[in-house]
């Protein structure tokens, strides 16, 4: 039998984390953890730009904390993470700039981006990476969420050494 303070755990809210940690040419690749720490792939996003610049399709969100939902695409035609940070579900406003529909799905390259989150298995070179995870991260997001959990994600920027 559950107590009450179990149930009070599980509606816990949980938190991924992406830690990007190479940014050249246009592109940004990182690494995502899990809710416990535990590294899930790799991550590849647009250029890291500052506080409210914004080139559509060519600027990664900022730095911060978002909300997580798996929602179906009407862009993909299936069912995908979307990063978001106002009550309507879909849109980003942060650091004086807004983005709409930012999804976490596969790709390789920055050109595959338009502001969005890409998740593979492998770093293939500096600017991309390859073997789709978006399958995988999208089930432990949506196993979260039917537990009740409110998933969110942080974005940290790691320096790089000079």
């Amino acid at each position: 039998m559950q107590s009450n303070s179990d149930k009070l755990i599980d509606m816990a809210d949980v938190k991924l984390t992406l830690v990007r940690d190479s940014y050249i040419n246009g592109t940004t690749l990182g690494k995502l953890y899990g809710t416990k720490g535990e590294y899930l792939c790799e991550t590849l996003e647009d250029i890291v730009r500052g506080w409210g610049i914004k080139h559509g399709g060519t600027t990664a969100i900022p730095v911060g904390e978002y909300k997580l939902n798996v929602t179906m695409s009407a862009k993909f035609k299936r069912k995908m993470i979307i990063v978001f940070t106002e009550a309507n579900g879909y849109e980003v406003k942060k650091n004086g700039i807004g983005f709409k529909g930012i999804r976490i799905h596969g790709g390789n390259t920055n050109k595959d981006t338009w502001g969005c989150i890409i998740v593979a298995k492998n770093r293939t070179g500096p600017e991309s990476i390859q073997g789709s995870q978006e399958a995988m991260v999208t089930a432990y997001v949506q196993d979260l969420l039917s537990k009740g959990h409110k998933v969110t994600l942080e974005v940290k920027n790691k320096v790089q050494a000079q």
